[in-house]
């Protein structure tokens, strides 16, 4: 039976009543609701249940990150992602509710005061952003990039000067990846086209990072944070384990040997291994839209193609500075200490966000309210001028993953009463100073590191 066969026969006898046990079984166990033509799959939101299968996932603007909300109450995921008018859309997938008595599932005094803040946000307009305060912010972080290019210009024939120019552009660029993550998650503007332009230059030209490469993974990371097997900023083996959790197998990883050096050594190479993390994601955008291309054959794919346009300005003019201005020996300081460094300063302040909270099975996360599951696994570094700037409001990691498409500088007036609804709900809030954190993450892995050498018996 065809989706919209199944919504009229529910609108002709009334709606069909389901059950958890159903919409949780409708999840095919191997890979993924994009194979699934005929089979349903379902969600819920809002005590509803939506039928996923088909070509859903071939036309939704999120591509695949819907996947991480099968089986699931998606209410949360579904508020702070989508617009009110997407609703008219969603009712083309509808297809019952759930029975009365497994109702409740996303209620109680936490998800009440929840939606009390949502409308509290709204109407002190919290929503809107201050094109001025972007303005700004942008005027900044080009001077940065302008900094970098002077020095290299004018004392190219001089180390420190190179050195300097390489931290600069490394600077430079993290701060570009602060603004198109606000803009990807459309803080800035809107129109969706409006802030998708204005990442393609903040984020493809300037920094290097795929806008699309980098939705699908940060949204999915957004949707099920800490939680294994489904977050893919844990899925770090061979490299780094997060948790327990990612230890299972591990003694069958570990008979190639790399997995084996790196996690039982983890606590030691993490800053080593965070040097070389941007040169990583940056190939890795080239890759995925590489590979997007390929896969539509002779279908010309418009989204992959800009992409990979604007991509290629970023390499160009970054390696063509570099060669213009330097000679080789020097270039090639150059090239490695923007790379290095700004690994470090990107990853550093990714890794305090989350790693080193609490991680949980997909099964234990089912359970736990999508508002509650942000604030549990994620880590609040103290307000200040300086931290704000310099992780670009990701500070404030928990209102951030709450209520995503509040622009960033109204992020501190909602810190208070999301405190508030913790201290009432008994929900644990963590907040630390920056360098607490970064102990806090060095001090999981090492503990996640014990555990792997007793697996594999390293002496």
């Amino acid at each position: 039976m065809g989706r919209q066969q199944q919504a009229s026969s529910a609108g002709a006898d009334g709606p069909r009543a389901f059950t958890w046990e159903e919409v949780e079984k409708s999840v095919p166990i191997k890979g993924n609701a994009t194979t699934v033509s005929t089979d349903p799959v379902y969600t819920v939101i809002n005590e509803k249940v939506y039928d996923l299968s088909g070509d859903f996932f071939s036309w939704h603007p999120g591509g695949g990150v819907a996947f991480s909300q099968l089986g699931k109450d998606a209410t949360g995921a579904f508020d702070v992602f989508h617009p009110p008018e997407t609703k008219e859309i969603l009712a083309n997938f509808y297809v019952g509710d759930l029975k009365e008595s497994d109702r409740g599932r996303d209620s109680g005094s936490f998800a009440e005061d929840v939606h009390e803040l949502r409308k509290i946000i709204d109407k002190s307009g919290w929503y809107k952003s201050s094109k001025l305060w972007y303005a700004r912010t942008v005027a900044q972080t080009f001077a940065l990039w302008g900094a970098g290019i002077y020095l290299m210009a004018k004392h190219g024939d001089n180390l420190w000067a190179v050195l300097a120019s390489g931290a600069l552009i490394a600077l430079f660029w993290q701060q570009c990846g602060w603004l198109s993550h606000d803009s990807c998650h459309n803080q800035l503007f809107t129109s969706r086209l409006h802030n998708d332009v204005f990442g393609y230059v903040l984020g493809n030209m300037a920094q290097g990072f795929s806008i699309s490469w980098w939705k699908h993974k940060h949204c999915t990371h957004h949707s099920v944070p800490n939680v294994h097997s489904g977050d893919p900023d844990i899925d770090t083996l061979p490299f780094l384990a997060w948790s327990e959790h990612a230890l299972e197998g591990f003694a069958d990883l570990s008979d190639t040997g790399l997995a084996k050096f790196f996690v039982s050594y983890q606590p030691i190479l993490y800053f080593p291994l965070l040097s070389v993390a941007r040169l990583n994601w940056a190939i890795s955008s080239l890759s995925w839209n590489a590979h997007d291309m390929r896969k539509h054959g002779k279908v010309f794919p418009t989204r992959s193609a800009v992409e990979l346009a604007t991509l290629a300005v970023h390499w160009v003019w970054w390696i063509g500075a570099g060669v213009y201005f330097l000679k080789p020996a020097y270039a090639a300081i150059w090239f490695a200490t923007s790379q290095m460094i700004c690994g470090v300063l990107l990853a550093a302040v990714f890794s305090v966000n989350h790693n080193g909270m609490p991680v949980y099975t997909k099964a234990e996360a089912n359970g736990i309210n999508f508002y509650e599951l942000a604030i549990l696994t994620g880590r609040d570094v103290h307000l200040s001028t300086f931290n704000n700037w310099f992780t670009g409001g990701l500070n404030m990691q928990i209102e951030h993953h709450m209520f995503p498409n509040v622009p960033r500088h109204n992020l501190p007036y909602l810190t208070e009463h999301v405190k508030r609804i913790c201290a009432k709900n008994g929900v644990p809030y963590h907040e630390t100073s920056l360098m607490t954190g970064i102990s806090e993450v060095v001090g999981r892995l090492a503990v996640v590191s014990k555990g792997a050498r007793s697996k594999v018996h390293v002496q």
